[in-house]
């Protein structure tokens, strides 16, 4: 059962071996001390038997606190060498986490789920360090310490020796059965903690899009119903948790109560001299103890197994791999970027260990509230197929799509992980369907569509994170298969609905791309976002410290610090915002838009949004629905065309904006 708590990729880390080698030659250190320890008191409780002097006891007790504390001290070191270790893990796990989530981008989310991966990213890491500074110093106890104790106590007494040696099995076997027992039921148990968390999470985020559509309600039962299945997941857990430590302890006393009696009918017989009889009894505890310790620290470690198994597959995870080949200097005023065919579809979401999550995985409260919504006025059948999170998910339109040719297109070429990327999305409906644009020079173009249109997977296609299965990608002349490209991306700032923000001080949050620029870089990017007002209400400035994921600071911050990244590094010519406005209120987005207005300029900005008021600032509209380009032009040449455009400002309310046409 300890071979089944070791997590293969365990040893993929430095020193792991080297660690274990040392924590069993302490314990082999630490087994010795136990020996010495008894032969003291074994000794001294037999002179005191014997009424010797008292000066004979000075002997026995030296050598009993001599080996009392070299044995603590083993102990000490082994927690400290393991705790050290699981630290150094979890500091090597957490950057190559950090950089996947990274380079997936978005559909790391929208794959996972955003609860889960938050569960992962936090809980997950602390468990993993758990898991480590109990694994490594109990298994190397285990296999040790007892072994040794067993020559020990047959050294000095066979029958004794024997019984111990039998009952050992016995307890194996027992610890194996409910070890299993445990296993299935920790691993349902994360399972489900998993879905908690995405449901929870999903439905917090989601929250303004069901009171608005009045079935808030509804999703505190779904809630309310999730909480209860991973409750009664939990109480099961602790049922064989329980079980287990009463097995172990019965069984353990059962073997030192029998070991015990025969000992005492040789006693009295008159067989047996009192030394080793002593001695075996006070090692029989110590024999069972590394066993028992394991035993309660099982379900620990099972949670933390699940956990590194979690966080190394997804590290594992298939991905595009980056093309660094390509040479490009940048784009300037004459660049040209060509898209002609386009489809892209999301992969179907893989079912993540343990029961009932498959319909997790990309999957977003809020949206499944807005499709029911729309089905129920339609009188359709339900269906609980859906994109991504990020705004990728289908209307109840783009069901009559999912059809949909990709036979025509001609597929891009790629190699062994790209073709497999390009399997999956062929079971899934396109999210972008033949979409076709020319990008020419310095100007601002904004994507408009409906939620669900496509508009966040298109921006997140054109900064690498999604891989076109069909069509054909110009820049420059250069032929591209994806835009996963590193020359591409190194001129190009992404900024999503919700920048990402880390641990650590707001000028160091503005040095995210250029790691070494100087504090006045720094002042004069914040101040041209706009930050002087909110940072001179600051004791510290830009040396105030602020939390992972927004702690402390508002969305109209957090964006501005986004901004003043892309202020700080002037070697990005092409900026894409995916709804950078779409979560603040009108006086917020109103101050944004002026900061935002000056820095677009002498760039190529793809704005994806459904704020209508862009319209006025923009030199060129892309206007998608269902995953295509239904209609494309300057705003003066489509606003009152009475096309598709005046179709969704018509939807939207938006008649008010007759003053673009001015």
């Amino acid at each position: 059962m300890g071979l089944a708590v070791i997590d293969k990729s365990l040893f993929r880390f430095d020193g792991v071996r080297q660690r274990m080698g040392l924590l069993a030659l302490l314990s082999l250190l630490q087994a010795l001390c136990i020996v010495g320890q008894a032969h003291g008191l074994a000794r001294g409780l037999v002179e005191i038997w014997k009424l010797h002097a008292v000066s004979t006891l000075v002997g026995p007790a030296i050598e009993f606190l001599a080996f009392y504390a070299l044995r603590h001290f083993c102990d000490v070191a082994k927690q400290r060498i393991s705790s050290k270790y699981g630290k150094y893990v979890a500091g090597q796990i957490r950057p190559q986490l950090q950089e996947k989530i990274f380079r997936l981008g978005p559909q790391a989310l929208a794959s996972r789920g955003t609860g889960s991966t938050v569960t992962m990213l936090i809980d997950g890491l602390d468990q993993v360090k758990s898991y480590i500074e109990i694994l490594l110093p109990k298994m190397t106890d285990m296999m040790i310490i007892s072994l040794v104790i067993l020559v020990g106590v047959w050294w000095q007494d066979w029958v004794s020796g024997l019984i111990l040696l039998l009952m050992y099995p016995l307890i194996i076997f027992f610890m194996v059965i409910l070890g299993l027992a445990a296993r299935d039921r920790s691993n349902k148990q994360y399972a489900q903690f998993n879905i908690l968390n995405t449901k929870f999470v999903d439905s917090i985020l989601g929250l303004p899009t069901l009171k608005m559509l009045g079935v808030d309600k509804e999703y505190e039962g779904e809630i309310y119903s999730v909480s209860e299945r991973f409750r009664k997941r939990t109480i099961d857990v602790l049922k064989v948790a329980m079980t287990s430590t009463f097995a172990l302890d019965w069984f353990t006393t059962l073997g030192i109560a029998i070991m015990a009696v025969f000992l005492g009918l040789r006693l009295v017989n008159g067989t047996m001299p009192l030394f080793p009889a002593m001695f075996a009894l006070i090692m029989a505890p110590d024999y069972f103890l590394p066993v028992r310790q394991f035993g309660d620290n099982y379900h620990a470690t099972l949670d933390g197994k699940n956990a590194l198994h979690d966080i190394m597959s997804f590290i594992d995870s298939p991905e595009t791999p980056q093309d660094t080949e390509t040479k490009w200097e940048g784009w300037k005023a004459d660049s040209e970027l060509k898209l002609e065919g386009i489809d892209f579809a999301y992969p179907v979401g893989s079912k993540p260990a343990g029961d009932d999550t498959q319909s997790v995985a990309s999957h977003s409260v809020a949206m499944n509230a807005v499709e029911q919504q729309r089905e129920n006025e339609d009188d359709k059948k339900s269906d609980d197929s859906s994109e991504s999170k990020d705004d990728s998910k289908t209307d109840s339109k783009s069901r009559r799509h999912r059809g949909r040719g990709k036979k025509d297109a001609k597929p891009i070429e790629a190699d062994a992980d790209g073709k497999a990327v390009a399997a999956q999305a062929l079971t899934q409906p396109d999210a972008l369907h033949h979409v076709s644009m020319d990008f020419k020079g310095y100007g601002k173009i904004a994507v408009i569509g409906k939620s669900g249109a496509g508009k966040s997977t298109l921006v997140n296609l054109l900064a690498g994170f999604n891989t076109p299965h069909a069509g054909s990608i110009e820049l420059d002349g250069n032929r591209l298969e994806n835009f996963n490209v590193a020359a591409w991306q190194r001129h190009i700032s992404y900024i999503p609905q919700t920048p990402y923000i880390f641990s650590g001080s707001i000028a160091d949050n503005i040095r995210f791309y250029v790691s070494d620029a100087s504090n006045d870089d720094v002042n004069a990017a914040a101040h041209e976002a706009g930050l002087d007002e909110w940072l001179g209400e600051l004791t510290d400035g830009l040396d105030t410290l602020i939390g992972e994921g927004n702690r402390g600071i508002s969305g109209g911050q957090a964006q501005r610090i986004a901004l003043a990244r892309v202020l700080l590094d002037k070697s990005r010519e092409v900026l894409l915002f995916d709804e950078p406005t779409a979560h603040l209120d009108i006086e917020t987005e109103y101050d944004l838009k002026k900061t935002l207005l000056p820095i677009m300029e002498n760039h190529l900005v793809i704005l994806a949004t459904h704020r209508l008021h862009w319209l006025a600032n923009v030199d060129q509209v892309l206007v998608l629905d269902e995953g295509q380009v239904v209609e494309s032009g300057t705003p003066k040449e489509l606003i009152g065309a009475g096309g598709p455009l005046d179709h969704l400002i018509g939807e939207m309310g938006g008649n008010q904006i007759d003053q673009y046409l001015n």
